[in-house]
Parts: C-alpha cells; sequence; structure tokens
C-alpha cells in the first residue's frame, strides 16, 4: 500500500488515541494502535480502489458512447 496512505491511517489513529482519555489510552498497547493503522489503511486503500474502478467504467461508457457515434456519424 502507498506510504501516503499509511502516513494517514497513523494519522487517523493518531487522531482517535487523542480523544481518548489516559486510562483507555494506556490500555491500548502498540502493537494494538499498529493493527488498528493497518485496518484503517485497508479501509482506505479499498474506498479509493473503488473510487478508481467506478471512474474507469465511468470512462469505459464514455468510450463506447463515443464509438457508437464516430460509427453512426453523418450517416443521416
Amino acid at each position: 500500500m502507498s506510504k501516503h496512505y499509511e502516513a494517514h491511517a497513523k494519522q487517523v489513529v493518531d487522531g482517535f488515541m487523542s480523544l481518548l482519555g489516559d486510562d483507555a489510552s494506556s490500555c491500548i498497547s502498540e502493537s494494538d494502535r499498529g493493527e488498528l493503522a493497518m485496518m484503517v489503511e485497508a479501509a482506505i486503500s479499498t474506498a479509493a480502489l473503488e473510487q478508481l474502478q467506478r471512474a474507469a467504467d465511468d470512462v469505459e461508457a464514455l468510450s463506447k458512447s463515443m464509438r457508437k457515434y464516430a460509427e453512426h456519424y453523418d450517416k443521416d
């Protein structure tokens, strides 16, 4: 996964940890924080890839439409 996603995931986890009180945050180990960051990173990556696939589908549909238009252009 990209370093950008990894850094963003760490920021999300750090933000979450800052919302917790000292008692709660002290119960969460560095290992747990790392696992949470990996889950957040996976969620970010999945969302980004889904949007990229949606954009690719839109481009494909536009391409088909343009090809159909070009095939029938000036045939009236």
